[in-house]
């Protein structure tokens, strides 16, 4: 019997965040899942937060921030309610959604990110937050978010979107291999199909000659070496989903040589085949380990545009 997952959706009272709770409420209730729905309210206006004048604010106005607490409070609960019900009317059942509804401690993004470390599949955020200008831009909820999460799957929503394919991109790291594994699960479980798209950045051979017979000779040979590892590795994934339980019918793959621009090529193909997640590893094979997020995996984060984006650790 497959394990029920265990899924966190941080939630702000935006629009954004509803998408983020229907996305899973369409997907991913025939799974069973268990949901937790986080709402972290800040004790002052965040203005406030960012000058440390909090205590001023409250001994100065003190009334005025009674009420606006009182406010924050009420729409939260209310917001809360309103994505319990989308989660009931896609039948999930009531005893399977918990709500965290709290005050801040060390900052909105930090509080959420401490609690995604609490043996979660997955943490669920909107694209956007309840800022107008905020999205994955440094300095934003979201963005902290994504970036400070290292242990967990991140699911980033961006639209209105029904999980009926998947996109993986894939390359031969350790870390791509448990994504593999990861989608499996996802994609036995909902019926999605899976396209595994591998994208090798173009090569440049200084010390060869290309225009001559012979160097052009020796790069075909490489360029056949790299497409027939890529085969391998399509093979050996394949083998992996069809072990997590999908079917082989519903798997496809795709490769491009000599991309220019790997997070183009991925962003590309993810725009014009439709998809409901563009899944790709935190790092990949080239990515430098000081960074929070890989190179490709954070430009696709930043441009991707009416799709989920899932970043598997």
């Amino acid at each position: 019997m497959r394990k029920s997952k265990k899924l966190l959706i941080a939630i702000d009272g935006s629009p954004h965040a509803l998408k983020a709770v229907s996305y899973v409420a369409l997907n991913c209730a025939v799974m069973n899942p268990r949901i937790n729905l986080m709402y972290v309210i800040s004790t002052a206006p965040e203005a406030f937060w960012d000058f440390e004048k909090g205590g001023f604010f409250k001994r100065k106005m003190r009334a005025k921030y009674t009420e606006w607490k009182k406010n924050e409070e009420k729409a939260a609960a209310a917001f809360l309610d309103e994505a319990r019900k989308l989660m009931l009317q896609a039948n999930l059942k009531e005893e399977d959604i918990s709500i965290i509804h709290r005050e801040r401690l060390a900052g909105i993004a930090r509080d959420i990110i401490s609690e995604s470390s609490e043996g979660y599949d997955a943490l669920v955020l909107g694209r956007r937050g309840s800022s107008r200008m905020e999205d994955l831009f440094p300095g934003s909820v979201s963005y902290k978010i994504a970036q400070g999460v290292e242990n967990t799957p991140v699911w980033v929503i961006g639209g209105d979107i029904r999980l009926r394919k998947m996109l993986l991109a894939v390359d031969g790291s350790e870390n791509c291999r448990r994504a593999v594994d990861y989608v499996g699960t996802f994609a036995a479980a909902t019926g999605a199909e899976v396209t595994l798209f591998s994208v090798v950045r173009d090569f440049k051979l200084q010390l060869l000659d290309v225009s001559t017979p012979r160097g052009e000779e020796i790069e075909n040979k490489l360029l056949e070496e790299v497409e027939r590892d890529i085969l391998s590795m399509f093979d050996s994934y394949r083998k992996r989903l069809e072990q997590a339980g999908v079917q082989g019918t519903r798997i496809s793959i795709k490769h491009k040589l000599r991309s220019q621009t790997r997070a183009g090529d991925i962003l590309e193909e993810a725009s014009k085949g439709d998809y409901g997640a563009l899944i790709i590893g935190r790092r990949g094979l080239s990515a430098i380990q000081a960074l929070p997020l890989g190179q490709v995996a954070t430009k696709v984060l930043h441009r991707a545009k009416g799709t989920a984006v899932w970043i598997v650790p």
